[in-house]
């Protein structure tokens, strides 16, 4: 009889993993090599397994190892699920597996084979939704109060989704935009973990030294709410709400620029300053009248600004701002500085001004006079996006050549980033990033169907062995 049911648990185990393997959406790329950071603050069920706490999310599925006491990769589409929007799971302690509910489909999560499989049937006992239990006394951080339907914050309420005390007596608490909650028992001590971008619709990113800024803008579900920094050696997010800090006005971004002792954002209405020393922010109030700032470049201590309405500079030191006369009427899409000039990219084509002055001319030559949507520099080598007709276009200002890569996504009103070095360019737009591989001419497309957090990718940003992506559901970095 035991050699039986030997034999039976290994048949089912390999009749899983070659359905697994039939059933899978195949994935033509190395799923190592991707990592999503969606924002995983909005909890919407939580499930035990013996050695996993799972945190479904609308993000992905968070995982807690209860025995290493530390959070594990979280479950996004990259590893197959259907749709980051987890609306409920359930753990089946019948084969070890976790269901799951997602607006694309139901699937479950074979944690023998460490893989999504998708389609199926819940068990009928897994219907029923098991019962909340009361939150016991607990102490939260400074300034918020639980209670039994939400968690009370200095400026806004958290509405409590779902409450788990599991089997080593540990409560969870998941909350609407404050992350899950947990505390030990024996000392009641909460904290609210969170984790990702505080936008899930992530516009703008920039380094700045060990933290990654990210900024993002409103989405049909939820209005922006402000700025992230994010510490990769820590795998740390902090996070700076625009209804918590006087000074941060405007949480939609549209690009950030850090330098010195500030760092700069331009947002859709108008510019603002975070003071490293003092961590103070401020916002330009005469910058509102210039509806979106859409660039930024620094040369030594002016700022240039380029927005909807024309193009303007600040003087650092002496925190004054003067406006360019005559560029009322200019769309300012991209600003870079290059080691000679200042380049700004235009709907009216693209225009210079040297390092140190303050006169802009356009570039004479019928290429620059297309309508620029990106700008980057790599050593004396600028890449443009252009549309009308779309491309990728090298200029080298030394022995003014030109040299086109058409790409048709380019085109259109969404938006698009570059960012270039000698061999490689990276072009972002709605229907995916596009990967130009110089010396040979040709174009490599990744979607989401290669690892992104989603097809729209708004922001690229090369930073060492790695490339980030900011999408319209959240932050990618590929290893490169």
């Amino acid at each position: 009889m035991f050699e039986l049911v030997i034999h039976r648990r290994a048949v089912q185990f390999s009749i899983a993993l070659l359905t697994v393997l039939l059933s899978a959406p195949s994935s033509a790329y190395d799923r190592d090599r991707w990592e999503n950071f969606t924002s995983m603050n909005y909890v919407t069920s939580i499930a035990e397994s013996p050695t996993v706490i799972f945190v479904a999310t609308t993000g992905g599925i968070r995982r807690y190892d209860r025995f290493a006491k530390s959070w594990l990769a979280p479950l996004t589409t990259r590893d197959g699920l259907p749709d980051n929007r987890v609306q409920r799971i359930a753990y089946d302690s019948d084969t070890g597996d976790l269901w799951f509910e997602t607006p694309s489909g139901v699937g479950r999560w074979l944690t023998g084979v460490q893989s999504v499989m998708p389609g199926g049937r819940p068990p009928a006992h897994l219907h029923n939704p098991r019962s909340v239990p009361q939150i016991p006394p607990v102490f939260p951080p400074f300034g918020y109060y639980v209670d039994d339907h939400q968690v009370i914050g200095p400026r806004r309420n958290y509405a409590i989704t779902d409450v788990l005390i599991d089997s080593w007596r540990h409560l969870w608490i998941a909350t609407w935009g404050l992350g899950v909650g947990q505390a030990e028992l024996l000392d009641g001590q909460l904290s609210f973990l969170t984790y990702g971008p505080l936008e899930e619709n992530v516009t703008a990113i920039a380094r700045d030294g060990d933290v990654l800024w990210i900024g993002g803008a409103d989405t049909y579900r939820a209005p922006a709410r402000g700025i992230t920094r994010y510490r990769s050696g820590t795998n740390t997010w902090e996070y700076f709400e625009s209804n918590r800090i006087i000074g941060l006005d405007d949480p939609q971004i549209v690009t950030i620029l850090p330098g010195g002792e500030n760092v700069w954002f331009g947002t859709h209405n108008g510019l603002m300053r975070y003071y490293r020393r003092t961590g103070q922010w401020f916002t330009y109030r005469e910058t509102r009248l210039w509806g979106r700032v859409q660039a930024l470049a620094r040369d030594n201590d002016i700022l240039w600004i380029g927005s909807e309405r024309g193009l303007a500079m600040l003087d650092i030191k002496a925190d004054s701002l003067d406006y360019v006369q005559g560029s009322e009427y200019a769309i300012i899409n991209a600003l870079v500085a290059g080691p000679d000039y200042i380049w700004a990219g235009t709907e009216s084509g693209l225009f210079q001004c040297a390092r140190g002055d303050r006169t802009w001319r356009p570039v004479a030559d019928d290429i620059a006079k297309r309508k620029v949507r990106a700008l980057a520099m790599h050593n004396n080598d600028l890449w443009l996006a252009t549309n009308v007709p779309s491309a990728a276009v090298r200029y080298r200002p030394g022995d003014n050549t030109w040299r086109e890569y058409p790409l048709a996504e380019i085109g259109g009103r969404d938006r698009v980033s570059i960012e270039a070095n000698s061999d490689e360019v990276w072009v972002a737009t709605s229907a995916g990033a596009f990967l130009l591989d110089v010396p040979r001419h040709l174009w490599t497309h990744y979607t989401m169907y290669d690892g992104l957090a989603h097809t729209r990718v708004q922001v690229v940003l090369r930073d060492g062995g790695y490339v980030w992506f900011g999408t319209a559901e959240g932050l990618s970095r590929f290893q490169w």
